[in-house]
């Protein structure tokens, strides 16, 4: 993985055969910044919630901070280095 923070590739999820993502690829080096930008419906919470942990993948694969996202001790580990608020504004257990 090297010097990336985020890797994700092929990553697909479906919400009552809906396709929410469909193959999406990401890649977030080290000590940068980004924003997720895009219309409502567009698989940006899908995205964040699926590499954090909290939705399993249908497809592809996700590492974030060299730990699977889809594994659930690893998802418990990546919440634990990584801030987020969520829409919902309640506290995410761990």
């Amino acid at each position: 993985m090297g010097d990336l923070v985020i890797e994700a590739r092929g990553l697909h999820k479906k919400f009552k055969g809906h396709a929410a993502l469909a193959g999406l690829n990401l890649e977030v080096p080290a000590g940068s910044i980004y924003g997720f930008l895009g219309r409502n419906g567009a698989g940006k919470t899908t995205t964040i919630k699926l590499l954090m942990g909290f939705l399993k993948l249908d497809g592809g694969e996700a590492r974030v901070l060299g730990m699977p996202a889809g594994d659930l001790s690893a998802g418990v580990e990546i919440r634990r280095r990584v801030g987020l608020v969520t829409e919902e504004r309640t506290c995410i257990p761990t």
